[in-house]
């Protein structure tokens, strides 16, 4: 079955075919710029090399036109005929409480992706777009909704709520989602596959470090806790995300002048690594700043590392020991020292990476632990299309 994964968000589109269940990378790419004169395709079918075409795409159907024109087309395409493509997943940032799991989308189920709106206002809409066009273009495609929430409802209330009242939660939805899902996803099947350990019986917590960034806590294959909550800006420091901070920092700003918008420009846009260096919302760039001796840089990194170990010691111990933790995303995947600042600090847990190892694994998967290490520690990197087209072919072969 050839499956057509893709992420719709505001600006982009990024798709990947791939022959399921044979998990065959047929192409990939993504159009960037959507909307703008400069729009960009850029692709790359399997075994050679990108190509890049510079076109004006006015809108999200426009934009999936190309993609399947992209496909088919005699110079560079791998199917011929748009009729291959059997089902399209579609990750949805937002799921609410009612979406659990993947699944068809009909009516129903995009009033409730179209719902969760007000709590993804920058992601679900043009997730719906993204829906919108597959099913113009490709009306005899079958259509799945992987959910980035749907891996935290095995999270327990007791932990997904917030010690406000109440009603706030029943009225409003106001508590702990957590987010980069499919990712998590991922990193905990793959990780399960390299240690050879039943997924069920896995006990992991897998670090996505990346421009965004969240840590989850995964017992006996599945989630127990994570770092994101009601939205993505909750946990951990970020590129220019904020992360927890003191709410009481957001009423103090309003009451001596900021507007809402400047509140969360400042959280989202401005804060996180950029904020603190001043430098960059890139790690390598603050990375290398720091090594020649930037103070403000370092002051970054730290805070980036210490935050880490916090929520990697606090999993721990609600997970009762873990067998791995693994590192996934850009930060995750493409910066050694990041990996072992962060590691170094857990010494206590029994965790030591292998330094040699350790280095030589920039951007690929391997193991990173020495041989004395209690933990395993991995280095994963994100295929979250992958873990769509999984998804999706469970649930469209029923259909199919």
């Amino acid at each position: 079955m050839k499956i057509l994964v893709m992420s719709s968000r505001i600006y982009s589109i990024e798709f990947e075919l791939i022959e399921m269940p044979e998990e065959k990378h047929i192409l990939r790419g993504v159009i960037e710029k959507i909307g703008m004169e400069t729009s960009m395709l850029k692709y790359t079918p399997a075994g050679k090399k990108e190509i890049r075409i510079i076109k004006p795409v006015i809108d999200h159907t426009r934009a999936f036109e190309i993609i399947v024109q992209t496909l088919t087309s005699q110079e560079h395409g791998k199917i011929s005929s748009p009729d291959e493509i059997e089902a399209i997943g579609h990750r949805i940032v937002h799921g609410g409480e009612k979406n659990k799991e993947s699944e068809v989308i009909n009516e129903a189920a995009k009033k409730e992706i179209y719902k969760c709106i007000e709590l993804a206002p920058l992601h679900n809409p043009y997730n719906l777009k993204g829906i919108e066009a597959a099913e113009k273009i490709l009306p005899k495609a079958v259509n799945v909704a992987i959910y980035d929430t749907s891996f935290y409802h095995s999270i327990q209330n007791h932990v997904y709520l917030y010690a406000l009242p109440y009603n706030l939660y029943k009225e409003y939805g106001i508590r702990q989602y957590g987010f980069h899902g499919i990712s998590h996803m991922y990193s905990t099947q793959r990780a399960a596959d390299i240690l050879k350990i039943p997924e069920k019986k896995l006990n992991l917590i897998s670090c996505h470090l990346g421009a965004g960034c969240s840590i989850t806590a995964v017992q006996c294959g599945v989630a127990i806790d994570t770092t994101m909550g009601f939205s993505p800006l909750d946990g951990l420091m970020m590129s220019t995300r904020s992360g927890s901070i003191d709410p009481e920092i957001v009423i103090y700003l309003m009451k001596i002048g900021w507007s809402i918008n400047d509140i969360q420009a400042c959280l989202n846009r401005q804060s996180g690594i950029l904020g603190v260096s001043g430098i960059s919302d890139a790690m390598e760039k603050v990375v290398q700043e720091m090594l020649e001796g930037n103070s403000r840089a370092k002051l970054a990194v730290d805070m980036f590392v210490y935050r880490a170990q916090k929520y990697i010691g606090s999993f721990y111990v609600a997970l009762g020991g873990v067998d791995a933790i693994s590192f996934t995303a850009g930060i995750g995947v493409n910066c050694p020292i990041i990996r072992e600042l962060i590691i170094k600090g857990l010494e206590v847990l029994g965790a030591k990476l292998d330094g040699k190892k350790n280095k030589s694994f920039t951007g690929e998967e391997g193991i990173i632990h020495s041989d004395d290490s209690r933990i395993k520690i991995l280095c994963i990197p994100r295929n979250e299309h992958l873990m769509k087209a999984r998804e999706t072919y469970r649930v469209a072969k029923k259909q199919i």
